[in-house]
């Protein structure tokens, strides 16, 4: 039941970082934080991720549905089992925050993006993009765990 809770919080949380930064920034205008090493801005990602395939917005909101459908499915299926806990809090991370992003692409045909890391080539991204990334992250250090088991 936690992690449905965890995954309905970051829902709620990526959605309300989103309405408050189309309130207050501008696209195109660069807003610095933290010493200008992070910028607000707005940026609306018709694509994927770092805006991969941004001239097909449909075909993207279609091939996300089904890979979070069979997410949902699998953390439904770990809550019943007695998987680890960490698989599934990845997993809800990964939930969460394509959900957040499916949302915006549905209603609005753009994900909204604000957060900027000054440095080279860095991604404009958003909250449910931070949830995606710690997801499989952390995903990819278990099975690396799992497959090379540390002190025997």
């Amino acid at each position: 039941m936690i992690f449905l809770v965890i995954i309905i919080g970051i829902i709620i949380l990526d959605q309300y970082t989103k309405k408050i930064a189309l309130q207050n920034l501008y696209e195109g205008k660069y807003y610095p934080i933290f010493d200008n090493k992070i910028h607000l801005t707005i940026h609306k990602n018709k694509g994927a991720a770092l805006n991969l395939f941004e001239r097909f917005p449909r075909t993207i909101k279609i091939i996300t549905i089904p890979p979070i459908i069979g997410l949902v499915l699998y953390i439904l299926k770990l809550i019943k089992g007695k998987g680890f806990v960490l698989t599934k809090l990845a997993v809800g991370f990964i939930i969460g925050g394509g959900i957040g992003n499916l949302i915006d692409r549905i209603k609005k045909g753009h994900v909204v993006d604000f957060f900027y890391f000054n440095f080279k080539r860095c991604p404009i991204f958003n909250i449910a993009d931070i949830f995606i990334i710690l997801g499989a992250i952390l995903l990819q250090i278990l099975i690396f765990i799992k497959k090379f088991p540390i002190g025997k």
